[in-house]
């Protein structure tokens, strides 16, 4: 099956099941490159991941598999870095999120 056709199918699952299938695909390929091992980390501590998001990782790990099954190790270590830069920003507005809403230990301290 080609990748349009397999993420066409991932778009219409349901959130949770998206999320469960990249996290399993990550948790199987954290193994592989210590790259995935933080992706791996990210993904399945984030309290809230985008669809978008969800959809944008399980075609890059498609496509990165695809690239290595094809013998072009350079251009799947592009998209693994490419993937890395969109995990940092997401990892980066998450906890900017939590400084805007406080520490809640502190919160309750402070009443």
């Amino acid at each position: 099956m080609d990748i349009k056709k397999q993420v066409e199918i991932f778009k219409n699952l349901p959130y949770e099941d998206q999320r469960a299938k990249v996290t399993e695909m990550l948790k199987q390929l954290q193994w592989t490159h210590e790259t995935f091992v933080m992706f791996y980390k990210t993904i399945s501590t984030l309290s809230r991941i985008s669809e978008a998001v969800l959809l944008y990782l399980y075609q890059s790990i498609l496509e990165i598999a695809a690239e290595i099954d094809a013998g072009r190790k350079d251009n799947a270590q592009e998209k693994i870095k490419k993937m890395a830069e969109v995990i940092m920003a997401i990892k980066k507005e998450e906890e900017m999120e939590r400084e805007r809403e406080g520490d809640p230990d502190n919160m309750l301290k402070n009443m």
